[in-house]
């Protein structure tokens, strides 16, 4: 995020609002970069339309992984692109810096997600229609918000722990490269992370995660019995399989995001 004065070395090209995003006047691209002012800060985002600009009904609100964690700050790009077309919704990716404070982090996001909420809301987009998603250590992120306004969620493969030591390991596939990353990634804050479920600030979540990752049993552990969460395993799938996708599991994936949306 950026606080208070409009930083000339990252490269949004326009500054746009809400309203406008969703009704572009001026020809656009399938990708945009923009800046929202907000308040007194300035919320960088990148809009991914889907091919049907004229009636947009549904929109996702979507904060992504780690670069270091998932690579997703490379690869991001590509894959809500990908879901923009696949769902015909517009994407709303939110930019986030790694600042010191992973408290600041997670109360900056929340703040534009509150933000994006009340100017879709405004904007005539339906409650129902407004879809949160994260992957990896976005989805960390947005599981230690809580009282979030929008109540539909989809989380994809995610960091749901801080700490994972060798005793995590269960076969010879265990990546623990990943896992490297994700306590080199998590080890500078001091903050309290852990994050416990409360289904009162959930209406409906899908969770998505491949059966072969090594985090699966931390997940299938956050969803216990709640009736809120569906959790659907995804064959032969890793974690991060959104990054490499073949035809037949970018299929299954869409169809079963579609139906959940």
């Amino acid at each position: 995020m950026i606080n208070n004065e409009f930083d000339k070395e990252i490269k949004y090209k326009l500054f746009r609002t809400v309203n406008e995003i969703l009704h572009p006047t001026i020809s656009k691209k399938n990708i945009s970069d923009y800046k929202i002012i907000m308040e007194d800060d300035i919320l960088p985002v990148r809009v991914f339309y889907p091919k049907q600009v004229t009636n947009i009904g549904k929109v996702i609100v979507y904060v992504h992984g780690d670069g270091e964690v998932t690579n997703c700050m490379e690869k991001y790009s590509s894959i809500c692109k990908d879901f923009a077309v696949n769902t015909n919704c517009l994407i709303i990716a939110i930019e986030y810096d790694d600042i010191s404070s992973y408290n600041d982090i997670v109360n900056e996001v929340k703040k534009s997600i509150k933000y994006l909420y009340d100017k879709l809301i405004i904007n005539n987009i339906l409650e129902k229609n407004i879809i949160l998603m994260s992957d990896s250590t976005g989805s960390h992120i947005t599981s230690l918000i809580k009282d979030i306004p929008i109540k539909k969620r989809i989380l994809l493969y995610p960091v749901l722990g801080t700490k994972y030591t060798k005793k995590d390991m269960k076969n010879e596939d265990f990546n623990i490269g990943l896992i490297e990353k994700i306590n080199k990634y998590f080890e500078k804050y001091k903050e309290d992370t852990s994050i416990v479920l409360d289904d009162k600030d959930i209406d409906e979540m899908l969770v998505l995660v491949g059966n072969i990752d090594m985090l699966i049993d931390d997940i299938k552990k956050y969803v216990g019995d709640s009736k809120k969460i569906k959790c659907i395993d995804i064959p032969f799938a890793a974690h991060g399989f959104l990054k490499d996708m073949d035809k037949e599991l970018s299929n299954d994936v869409f169809t079963i995001i579609n139906k959940f949306i």
